[in-house]
C-alpha cells in the first residue's frame, strides 16, 4: 500500500542553503547527498511524497539527476524560491505535478498543504507547510493548527502524512486510499494545478 509523506524546502542546489540557514553539513554536494539518502531511507518507489514548496535550483540536467535518484511518485507545491523560470523546467518532467497548494478532509477535519503557513485558520482546520527555517511557526499563529515540515524540523527528512494525522488528532491509522483519491483526483486540488498553455 501507497504512504504518503510530506517534505518542505530541501533547496537541492541551493549555493546558500548550508551557511544561511547553518545547516550541519560541509558543503552543497554533502547536503545534497544526505537529503536524497534521507529521502529514499524512508520513501519506497511507490509512495507519494508531497513537497511543499522550495524543492531545488539549478539547470534541468540537475533537475533530471534529482528525479531520477529520488523515490516515491512526487507532488510538487509552489514556494517563495520556485520563480517561473525554475518551475517551468519542472512541468516540462511527466514525473512531477505541481500545484499552488492542496487540499484534503478527513472525518471533520479540513488539511491545508501550502508552502507558507497561511493566517487565521477556522476551527478543525491544520495547515502542513514549509517556509519557517529556524522556528517552527511565529508567536502570532495558534501553534495546534500547523505543521511545519521544512527539513530543518524534522532531521533533514521526509515526514509520514501518518505521524502527523496522530501529532495533531491522536488517530493512529489512515485510509490512504481515500486521501490519495482527494489530493489526485478532486476538483478543487485540479484547480489549484499550474501548468503552462
Amino acid at each position: 500500500m501507497k504512504d504518503i509523506y510530506l517534505i518542505s524546502d530541501t533547496h537541492f542546489g541551493h549555493w546558500f542553503a548550508v551557511w544561511f540557514w547553518n545547516r550541519p553539513f560541509e558543503n552543497i554536494k554533502e547536503m545534497n547527498n544526505a537529503l536524497i539518502y534521507n529521502w529514499n531511507n524512508r520513501i519506497k518507489e511507490d509512495d507519494i511524497i508531497i513537497v511543499l514548496g522550495d524543492f531545488f535550483a539549478g539547470n534541468r540536467l540537475f533537475l533530471k539527476y534529482l528525479l531520477n535518484n529520488l523515490n516515491g511518485e512526487k507532488i510538487l507545491i509552489k514556494g517563495n524560491h520556485d520563480f517561473k523560470f525554475r518551475y517551468k523546467k519542472l512541468l516540462t518532467e511527466k514525473e512531477v505535478s505541481f500545484y499552488n497548494r492542496m487540499e484534503f478532509s478527513l472525518d471533520e477535519y479540513h488539511f491545508l498543504l501550502t508552502h507558507k503557513p497561511m493566517k487565521k485558520l477556522p476551527d478543525k482546520t491544520i495547515n502542513i507547510h514549509g517556509h519557517h527555517h529556524k522556528k517552527l511557526i511565529p508567536p502570532k499563529y495558534e501553534k495546534h493548527k500547523y505543521f511545519n515540515v521544512a527539513v530543518e524540523h524534522n532531521n533533514y527528512k521526509p515526514v509520514a502524512l501518518e505521524e502527523i494525522i496522530e501529532d495533531k488528532l491522536g488517530k493512529k491509522k489512515l485510509d490512504n486510499l481515500k486521501i490519495i483519491e482527494q489530493i489526485k483526483y478532486s476538483s478543487l486540488n485540479k484547480k489549484y494545478a499550474i501548468a503552462f498553455t
